[in-house]
């Protein structure tokens, strides 16, 4: 995969270089070209793939737009989803998780829509995760695709040194 055009990332400066001081971003940060992009496997009944890209909170929603458009190749969207909440798990009822679950996917595939979430295995945005994914194994090929897009800050991201790519 080429490197996304003009995405960069924000890094954190070593932390003991600033001890005793209050975190300021514009201090402790710095913005460098993006290292971290690529495609990604998820394991599962069937291997999906997936892209992803580290990107500073600075950039432009319209270099973001033409990324996953141009470079990524997904259709322009006719509809977003944001789906926002805490990140606390609780407990959905059968009936009402399956609600929930076919609901959000007839709105995603009848409108054409980008479902977009906190991208984190937690609360409502797992519920959303568990729906792509349950769409994804049952679907054939003629059935459409759904576009869900996470967005999750880099420091809650489990084994995410994994995702910086060594070459760059």
């Amino acid at each position: 995969m080429s490197r996304p055009t003009q995405c960069c990332f924000c890094s954190s400066l070593k932390g003991t270089d600033f001890i005793g001081e209050t975190w300021d971003r514009h201090r402790h940060v710095r913005e460098v070209p993006t290292d971290a992009f690529g495609d990604i496997s998820f394991a599962g009944l069937r291997q999906k793939t997936g892209k992803y890209a580290r990107v500073s909170t600075n950039t432009s929603p319209d270099v973001l737009y033409q990324l996953l458009t141009e470079q990524w190749e997904l259709p322009p969207p006719n509809l977003l989803i944001s789906v926002t909440g805490g990140a606390k798990n609780f407990y959905l009822k059968a009936r009402l998780k399956n609600m929930f679950h076919r609901g959000l996917i007839k709105v995603a595939q009848t409108t054409g829509a980008w479902i977009i979430t906190g991208g984190t295995h937690a609360g409502v945005m797992k519920h959303v995760g568990q729906a792509v994914r349950d769409y994804a194994l049952s679907s054939s090929s003629t059935r459409g695709q759904i576009v869900a897009i996470g967005v999750a800050t880099w420091g809650i991201i489990h084994n995410r040194n994994a995702l910086v790519n060594s070459e760059v």
